[in-house]
């Protein structure tokens, strides 16, 4: 189902507001290239527009005559655009009084502020992509980390898209068997049993769709990336630890136990996953109360950790904060553990070996028997080991969820619809072995073909494509 829309021409700012090497104002429309005539100046006065060719020249107000920016403005001819529109573009300097200059200009020639997204949205409905590929634009657009951007330019060139239409045409074929079997009832058996729908059905469209939604457990860490707290007793390297993973002063490090107060957090990319590296204060029984409320706020947080770095300091060695560490990581009963022996640069080649193997054991002996831990010993100040700590974090984070990356990325709205179509999928699968009428069946199939058209687009409202299109950027 294609939806209409209104034929205005449209205008907004495309790159982010602030210092940048080039800021760029996008127009859509019919009215787009005779706007551009109106505010744009070229050196060549004989320039005749040719279709994506670059022209140089000066923005300037037509009211005033005064020039507003140097700038490089393209024409692009429909069908050949992202909207399939007549596009133009105004590339400028990025200040944000020059772009609101250029933007309040085209406004007043008569293009009209575009909604977020609405450029993308145009280019659906126009079918130059489908719903799924325009999810996966602002997905790429929002990426954090390699991973997410690597999935999202798969579902951009189609992946999802293909992979639901080969499921649908399994389903088509499913059910127009049904519908062979519903005229001609005299031949119901003899067809079916050729055909072997509940075979079909069950490799070639419950099969894939059970697969889609796994995908999209395996790709949620790339998606929403993944919380990693430190702990461990005062001085034991946790801010030296943020500070070189995150290659930058972010924390305070000093001599003095319990300068880290609050939790600093640095987002940072770990083997292509987005990871949220959470500083913490020390643990231990604190007369500060300031220091104390950090504390508190550390038991609040370990609760939502999805992996725990618990720095030990095998200089001090172990003491009875440990025991307060242990309990706090206790409260994420699922979260693993990565007891990492910090400062071995201060420790002799001869005692290093045994002393890593020793205070693990001694650590893990804290933990309960079937808590999954490792253990990495690094130096925070030399960066020997962080390395190691790099593809161990990779490694627990993404263990038991399949591989790190999936060709096929199904975002949260697809998953929820996949859902409806395997609830259905599988009422049609039980009818089928109870024996029930084709009739039963096929109204169970045709639901699954329904929903699976609000993935690419062919069954959506209006109202969940206002929905999809209003969290995208202005001028995408």
């Amino acid at each position: 189902m294609k939806l209409s829309h209104d034929s205005d021409t449209i205008v907004a700012i495309a790159t982010p507001l602030g210092p940048g090497g080039i800021g760029i104002v996008r127009i859509s429309g019919d009215k787009s290239l005779d706007i551009l005539r109106s505010i744009f100046r070229p050196s060549n006065p004989r320039c005749q527009f040719r279709s994506h060719v670059l022209y140089y020249g000066f923005i300037f107000d037509p009211q005033t005559n005064e020039e507003i920016d140097e700038a490089l403005c393209v024409y692009m001819k429909s069908p050949k655009t992202y909207t399939r529109e007549d596009v133009t573009e105004i590339q400028c300097h990025s200040g944000p009084a020059i772009l609101n200059q250029i933007l309040d200009l085209c406004l007043r020639q008569g293009a009209r502020l575009a909604s977020p997204g609405e450029f993308t949205k145009r280019a659906y409905l126009a079918g130059r992509i489908d719903l799924a590929q325009a999810e996966a634009v602002d997905e790429l657009v929002k990426a954090q980390a390699t991973g997410l951007s690597r999935m999202s330019l798969k579902g951009l060139k189609g992946a999802l898209s293909q992979q639901v239409s080969s499921i649908k045409e399994e389903l088509i074929y499913c059910i127009s068997a049904l519908e062979v079997a519903i005229d001609y009832p005299e031949e119901e058996g003899e067809i079916l049993e050729e055909e072997d729908i509940r075979t079909r059905l069950e490799s070639r469209v419950i099969g894939p769709v059970s697969r889609l939604i796994k995908a999209h457990e395996i790709s949620a860490i790339h998606r929403f990336g993944a919380k990693v707290l430190l702990v461990g007793r005062p001085n034991a390297g946790k801010s030296s630890l943020l500070n070189a993973l995150s290659c930058e002063e972010r924390a305070i490090v000093t001599e003095v136990p319990g300068t880290t107060r609050d939790i600093i957090e640095k987002h940072i990319e770990i083997s292509s996953i987005p990871v949220i590296l959470m500083d913490t204060a020390g643990i231990r029984q604190s007369p500060d109360p300031i220091e104390a409320m950090g504390i508190d706020k550390i038991r609040q947080i370990a609760e939502t950790a999805d992996l725990f770095l618990w720095l030990v300091d095998p200089v001090q060695g172990l003491g009875p904060e440990e025991k307060e560490v242990a309990a706090l990581i206790e409260k994420k009963h699922k979260a693993p553990v990565i007891v990492v022996i910090n400062k071995m640069d201060l420790i002799g080649p001869s005692r290093r070996k045994g002393l890593k193997s020793e205070l693990f054991s001694r650590v893990k002996g804290l933990l309960p028997q079937d808590r999954e831990a490792e253990v990495v010993a690094l130096s925070a100040l030399t960066g020997k080991g962080l390395p190691e700590l790099g593809r161990t974090i990779s490694r627990l984070l993404v263990k038991d969820k399949g591989p790190q990356e999936v060709d096929i990325a199904p975002n949260i709205r697809h998953k929820e619809v996949l859902g409806k179509v395997l609830d259905s999928l599988l009422r049609a699968k039980k009818a089928l072995y109870e024996g029930l009428s084709p009739e039963i069946v096929a109204i169970d199939l045709r639901q699954a073909l329904e929903h699976l058209g609000e993935i690419t687009g062919e069954t959506v409202t209006e109202d969940i494509l206002d929905r999809i299109f209003s969290s995208f950027c202005l001028g995408k």
